[in-house]
């Protein structure tokens, strides 16, 4: 498939070798294509966020939550595409990270009412270091995906058996304000109680 990664920073520029990798066509929307600091060597292709979306079929926001909106706007008209947003609404609190928007909204919600893509919610519940290296567990990772289509939902869950994961349904696209909270338990283990960023959700399964 043509997927645009928006955005090259920790969590894209693990997704578009990921991708490139599992044989898909992988194209990178940057604020500025000729900005040589967005060249890293991974020979995929810069483009213009909005000439990259307009390129693509699945569309994946992975740019700070700060600058979200402005990047889904840059992207233009997404009418007939697929949305991954793998955000993480966060901001800083008296004792660290949280979630910006509470329990009562999610990032994938607020994008929702600002495109008219499919949108799905995943690739939010593991650090960047777990997506570059999926396919090395002895056991899939799990994803959840959750969104409103089912049809995008089953593209999305390819994808991400494409780069390793074990993609689980986990409903309507209001079930990512329960996603973006178990995010929150990764990164305060990673970055308040010292867990390896290596770490990765694993359902073991049970007797049989």
């Amino acid at each position: 498939m043509k997927i645009a990664v928006i955005g090259k920073g920790r969590v894209g520029s693990v997704l578009g070798p990921a991708f490139d990798k599992a044989g898909h066509d992988v194209n990178y929307g940057v604020r500025d294509a000729s900005d040589s600091k967005y060249e890293n060597g991974d020979g995929i292709a810069l483009k213009s966020t909005n000439e990259a979306a307009q390129w693509a079929e699945v569309v994946i926001l992975s740019v700070d939550w700060s600058v979200t909106l402005n990047a889904l706007e840059q992207c233009g008209d997404l009418s007939g595409k697929i949305l991954i947003d793998c955000n993480n609404p966060l901001k800083m609190g008296d004792n660290g990270l949280e979630l910006a928007l509470g329990f009562d909204n999610s990032a994938a919600e607020v994008i929702d009412a600002h495109t008219t893509a499919k949108v799905v919610k995943t690739l939010n519940q593991v650090g960047s270091p777990v997506m570059g290296m999926a396919h090395d567990y002895p056991q899939r990772p799990i994803q959840f995906v959750a969104g409103d289509h089912s049809d995008a939902k089953e593209t999305v869950s390819g994808l991400l058996r494409d780069i390793g994961f074990d993609p689980i349904d986990y409903g309507p696209l209001t079930n990512a304000r329960k996603l973006e909270p178990l995010a929150m338990v990764w990164i305060d283990q990673a970055f308040q109680h010292g867990m390896a960023p290596h770490k990765a959700w694993y359902l073991m399964p049970g007797k049989s």
